[in-house]
């Protein structure tokens, strides 16, 4: 008869309370190591929300008080001394840019900021006084003689007044909630920390190798943590003081300094500030393209048509890049056909972002020569804006790429044509939101046309 081999338990001399209590110990080590991997992969998601998505909140707030005080100084310009006729309030655009977008991230299903009723209240403030400013606006614009355009100037004064106000209350609040979300986060990191010391406790040698290593990470999480707290605790306390946008105020004195408010320049003095106005400019451009950016990758922006007169794009545009142009000796020229109609319904501000970047970026790449701006209507249901130059080209093998993020034809340190790579990208994100089709024909030294077509019937 064959000898049968013992059982497992019977050659190790396991009893049956050992094998229970083996058994328990490998369900605890791998409950462990699973909680661990569970805490980290959360934490790992709550910080990266943390150190991107507050960030992008804060600095859109910060842009939006830059363009209320830069309406401001148009204002304050006006009311000292009212031309005739009175030149047209501009900057507002881009303070409804601004509203624009902050509302676009309070109302996202997947917002991951912290408001409150009092924030979300604050902000629905900052909406209704900015139509109110709008239709302000408008009226000055009607107005019939001088002393109603002053009137309503002062009122337009006093609401411009109480947004900043508004403004500056929700960047206190959120400065305050979103310092307490972040000790929050810290205490948690801390408890999963406690989590990977109890699982590694009951870890065999491999177990506690592994526990080690979790450790270490979640060791690694903690310190960039309390750094991420120590750098959102500057940025928040800087927000209303050093942070309250340098850049506007740059911009603001020197056209202060440009219109000659404070005595008489010379040639060189006023090259110079025109230099310091352009270059704020495209700064300005850069970082409003990266929020932008942002925010179109997050899936975040939602589209609002109303009906708009489209020479209201072009003299918009050419408001704000005519000194570009006028300072490297080119010619901004713009052309509306006959038959594109009086109005048309689409989301005006993303249509002015669109021929602004696609604007500033012919201006850039052009040299020598004309930018040309163009709304016609290619068919019976579409329209288009278009932008031309005689600028230095785009080969064909690089065409395909040009409307990738951060792509550029050269983009070493030593390049002649500086900026961040995201213009071109925003607006082919732009047009396919708004079902529009953009083409380009370039060739090399001989220029570029692009062209952006819309359905006429928005939807």
């Amino acid at each position: 008869m064959t000898d049968k081999k013992p059982l497992l338990a019977n050659r190790w001399m396991l009893t049956p309370i050992e094998i229970i209590a083996i058994i328990v110990v490998v369900v605890l080590t791998i409950g462990g190591i699973f909680v661990s991997v569970q805490d980290a992969l959360q934490l790992e998601r709550a910080l990266n929300l943390n150190l991107t998505q507050t960030i992008i909140l804060n600095q859109g707030i910060v842009n939006l008080q830059r363009d209320v005080q830069l309406t401001h100084s148009e204002v304050t310009r006006l009311l000292g001394a009212l031309d005739i006729p009175p030149r047209p309030i501009t900057r507002f655009v881009f303070v409804e840019i601004q509203v624009k977008n902050l509302a676009t991230e309070v109302e996202a299903p997947t917002r991951g900021y912290v408001f409150a009723d009092e924030d979300l209240g604050l902000v629905e403030d900052i909406e209704a006084q900015s139509a109110e400013i709008k239709q302000l606006i408008n009226t000055f614009r009607l107005a019939g003689t001088q002393a109603q355009q002053m009137a309503t100037l002062k009122t337009i004064d006093e609401q411009l007044n109480n947004m900043e106000f508004t403004i500056k209350e929700l960047v206190d609040r959120q400065a305050i909630l979103q310092r307490e979300e972040i000790i929050q986060t810290r205490d948690s990191l801390t408890a999963s920390h406690r989590t990977s010391l109890l699982a590694g406790s009951v870890l065999l040698l491999m177990s506690i190798a592994l526990a080690g290593v979790f450790r270490r990470v979640l060791s690694s999480r903690l310190e960039q943590a309390l750094e991420s707290d120590r750098l959102k605790g500057q940025l928040l306390a800087n927000v209303s003081h050093e942070l309250r946008t340098p850049l506007a105020a740059i911009k603001g004195y020197s056209q202060l300094l440009g219109e000659e408010a404070y005595g008489a320049l010379s040639g060189e003095q006023k090259t110079t500030i025109q230099r310091i106005l352009i270059n704020t400019t495209q700064l300005q451009g850069m970082v409003n393209n990266l929020l932008d950016q942002a925010q179109i990758e997050q899936g975040k922006l939602t589209l609002r048509n109303t009906q708009f007169i489209p020479s209201d794009l072009i003299d918009t545009t050419y408001s704000a890049l005519n000194i570009l142009a006028a300072t490297k000796g080119l010619k901004l020229t713009s052309e509306i056909d006959s038959e594109v109609p009086a109005t048309l319904t689409a989301d005006v501000l993303r249509l002015q972002q669109i021929l602004f970047n696609l604007t500033s970026n012919a201006l850039k790449f052009t040299d020598a020569g004309t930018v040309h701006m163009r709304i016609f209507m290619p068919d019976s249901q579409h329209w288009a804006m278009q932008v031309v130059d005689t600028g230095i080209g785009i080969s064909l093998e690089d065409q395909p790429q040009v409307f990738a993020p951060f792509w550029q034809i050269d983009s070493s340190a030593t390049r002649q044509y500086r900026g961040s790579g995201l213009g071109l990208a925003i607006v082919k994100e732009l047009s396919d939101l708004m079902h529009g089709m953009i083409t380009l024909t370039s060739e090399p030294e001989k220029g570029s046309i692009f062209t952006v077509i819309f359905p006429v019937e928005a939807t």
